[in-house]
């Protein structure tokens, strides 16, 4: 009865502002003990946004759906009161770009923005009208690889009288060959243009690259990709009417549904499992996710059921936003409809890092009648929604740029998998000790093309003398790994510390591409600092900085700026390391600071920096940070973290500018007076560089043996390491602990001969992390890093 009391209020509430125009906030729902299928019965869209399963979902809400969430009993926070509102003032006063060619990033993608993409006139995107402009720009600049736009059905039309028009790019594109198909829509949502401007960034991407790029050349000539920018004509002018500055949230098309409502969303109301229950889609002509009356009620839907149908698309990428997700079948239930689609995605987002799953596994719960369900049960397609981004519907046009390219690889690769591909990756070690190392190579088959492949080794540097092995032919099954290994005999000459570099080509017989391996003669990972962060010891605070229970990467604690809630207003504080400084030594290489972080912290207005302080006192650039604004508390131009990440992630931070100098770490927090959030977490540091003078010590597998990870850890008074020795290694052993200094801590005889343990008293050490093995003659265990904390 609950539920059917929540839907009749949900009725009720949404048909009485079916005819006002309704603020829309940006909103936090706490689902600590609610289930939310609960919201889904309520006709509350949840398929975008920020959604952290059994802790929170940050939503973008009208007044009328917010009314009925904290009806049914949700606590909820607003974020941003007036989406609109914030969205036109932070269109006046734009936010420098997030980053700048002195960060490098692993988050950064390496696609130049191409010559002849423009930006429109609606807050950075093209109006429908633009649209089709731009693609009528293509064909007039490159009409030897892209069709005229064409009408994708003949005969329908949208309830408003559009035609839903499309093109294609191949090297025939006027000509119907027997080419396999890739397809690729956005817009099914119309207040989500963002897919539409990743989709034009990588048409003008390919057809500027053709003559340029073997790889771009390879797919253009070998298949037919066809392109359908905007799905929902009738909704995205509609956005354009009332909010012509971009902003607008109506999301479904301008079906008139007879009863004051308007609109049908048009990801439910395709014909697999259409209407299935009432919590992946909803009855509720006014609801966001409104099924329709029937499955392909709608033109649009319809029109490309029959696109789709008169095609024979390998793969299909229905572009959403937002979420930094990759979504693919089954949405409708909790299985997974093939294996395969597990193993794309994983590809397909190697370089936006998009999480990627089925619907249950990416946003929480399921949906029916969506286009990927039925595109791959009855398109025959292999079909994936990405959802572009995690700032909102309508980023502000400094995102877009970096938003378009980080799709770019996603959609490549998708081409790729239709031809015949795979990924060569480097398996073997950067530092090697041996004058005869091994190179290896594994080669991963994702195409669904047959053929051989070559995959070619030739030095580039002087110091090695051969290759052995340096050429493999191979021919694999689809998803088949194969492991290439060539020997390397180096000149005997070699210092240590000496680079040595090798050309790597992989041909696939229609089209060749080469990279370089860079390898380094000796060379040892050193950790010059390792803090725990789970106490002050090694801290000087000034201000609220402690450490806190509530959550952390390791036990027992993360240091935080707010451990007894939202942090105050108009507040400076900071926490920097007091060990009397850190010496990175000359000739250090790659000097890093890695820390893992998690943080909620005003946009624009609030900040944390993460400062090294050696000569000069400057903020670190990350794979996460962003470019302050100069407005409330953030300084101007300077790297700092804002917004919300409600998971952890690692951070890594270059400290190359500090080789030679004694450095302090300091992170600093600032608000101002307006919004106050949890603020920022962060755990287990450590400082590492690698020094190219040390040979690396070779660890050569005990077979059968495995060090176990010491217990407790982390640890205090003492902690026992334990040990399998399935592979009945005999003789004497040592175990050895060594500090984040490197310096030896204990080294303990052993007899692997009926001993499987150790105990090791502790309460004299100093907190921190360590590292310990065991050394026998037969070699060398995997080594394992412990914790100690007092």
């Amino acid at each position: 009865m609950k539920y059917l009391y929540v839907l009749l209020i949900s009725f009720c509430a949404l048909f009485a502002n079916a005819q006002s125009p309704e603020i829309y906030s940006r909103v936090e729902i706490d689902l600590l003990g609610k289930d939310i299928n609960l919201l889904t019965s309520l006709g509350i869209e949840t398929d975008h946004g920020i959604h952290v399963p059994g802790q929170i979902l940050v939503t973008d809400l009208a007044a009328s759906e917010l009314e009925l969430v904290r009806t049914a009993g949700f606590n909820t926070k607003i974020r941003i009161a007036d989406l609109k509102k914030d969205y036109l003032e932070k269109l006046a006063n734009p936010q420098v770009e997030n980053r700048d060619a002195s960060c490098t990033s692993a988050l950064v993608t390496p696609y130049p923005t191409p010559v002849n993409y423009t930006y429109g006139s609606m807050g950075g995107y093209h109006t429908l009208s633009e649209m089709m402009a731009v693609l009528d720009d293509m064909r007039a600049k490159y009409p030897n690889l892209i069709t005229a736009r064409l009408d994708a059905s003949d005969t329908i039309e949208t309830w408003e009288g559009r035609k839903i028009q499309y093109v294609k790019i191949s090297d025939n594109p006027d000509s119907d060959e027997a080419e396999s198909e890739v397809l690729y829509t956005a817009l099914h949502h119309c207040r989500e243009p963002n897919g539409a401007s990743q989709m034009l960034f990588f048409m003008w991407y390919l057809l500027e690259n053709y003559n340029a790029d073997p790889e771009v050349k390879y797919i253009v000539d070998n298949l037919e990709l066809y392109f359908v920018p905007c799905i929902n004509p009738d909704g995205y002018v509609y956005n354009e009417t009332t909010d012509p500055q971009g902003g607008g949230l109506w999301r479904k098309n301008r079906r008139d549904n007879g009863d004051g409502t308007f609109g049908v969303d048009l990801n439910r109301n395709y014909g697999y499992f259409w209407g299935n229950d009432n919590n992946g889609s909803s009855p509720n002509p006014q609801s966001q996710t409104y099924r329709g009356p029937s499955a392909f009620s709608e033109p649009e839907s319809r029109t490309m059921r029959d696109f789709v149908l008169a095609h024979d698309f390998v793969f299909a990428q229905n572009y959403h936003t937002f979420s930094n997700l990759l979504i693919y079948p089954w949405a409708y239930n909790n299985e997974l409809a093939d294996p395969s689609l597990a193993i794309f995605a994983k590809l397909f987002t190697r370089e936006n890092k998009y999480k990627a799953g089925t619907a249950i596994e990416t946003v929480g719960y399921n949906v029916n009648g969506n286009s990927d369900d039925w595109m791959f049960a009855e398109g025959g397609a292999n079909s994936f929604t990405p959802e572009v981004g995690k700032t909102g519907f309508w980023p502000q046009p400094d995102e877009i740029d970096a938003l378009n390219r980080e799709n770019v690889w996603q959609n490549l690769s998708t081409a790729l998998c239709a031809l015949r591909f795979g990924v060569v990756t480097d398996k073997s070690e950067t530092y090697f000790s041996s004058l005869t190392p091994e190179i290896s190579l594994e080669l991963f088959r994702y195409g669904f093309q047959d053929g051989p492949f070559t995959i070619s080794l030739s030095p580039l540097t002087g110091n090695i003398q051969s290759i052995q092995n340096a050429t493999h032919n191979v021919n694999p099954a689809q998803f088949e790994v194969v492991s290439l290994n060539s020997q390397v005999v180096l000149n005997p000459a070699i210092q240590v510390g000496e680079t040595f570099s090798f050309l790597l080509t992989y041909s696939n017989g229609a089209y060749t591409q080469t990279d370089t391996l860079q390898k380094f003669y000796g060379g040892k990972d050193v950790v010059l600092f390792g803090e725990p962060a789970d106490n002050l010891s090694n801290w000087t605070v000034n201000g609220s900085w402690a450490a806190t229970q509530s959550t952390f990467v390791s036990a027992p604690a993360s240091i935080t700026d707010s451990p007894n809630g939202p942090y105050p207003p108009v507040t400076y504080s900071d926490v920097q390391l007091s060990n009397g400084g850190l010496f990175i030594p000359d000739g250090a290489k790659s000097p890093q600071l890695r820390f893992w972080a998690k943080w909620d912290i005003e946009p624009r207005y609030d900040y944390v920096q993460v400062r090294a302080v050696g000569t000069e006192d400057k903020a670190r650039c990350g794979r996460y940070t962003k470019l302050g604004s100069g407005i409330g508390a953030q300084p101007s131009g300077e790297f700092l973290f804002e917004d919300f990440q409600p998971e952890w992630v690692e951070e890594c931070m270059d400290l190359s500018s500090f080789i030679g100098q004694n450095i302090t770490i300091k992170f600093v927090f600032g608000s101002d007076n307006g919004d106050e959030r949890d603020g920022f977490y962060f755990d287990d540091m450590e400082v590492v560089y690698t020094d190219p003078t040390l040979l690396q010590t070779v660890i050569i597998p005990l077979n059968g043996f495995r060090l176990k990870q010491n217990e407790p850890n982390p640890a205090n008074e003492f902690t026992t390491i334990r040990w399998e020795n399935g592979g009945n290694i005999q003789g004497p052993a040592t175990l050895l602990v060594f500090n984040a200094l490197g310096e030896k801590m204990v080294e303990r005889n052993l007899q692997l001969s009926g001993q499987t343990q150790i105990q090791l008293q502790t309460a004299h050490w100093p907190a921190g992390i360590y590292t310990g093995q065991i050394q026998t003659q037969a070699g060398v265990s995997q080594p394992i890093k412990m914790t100690i904390a007092h």
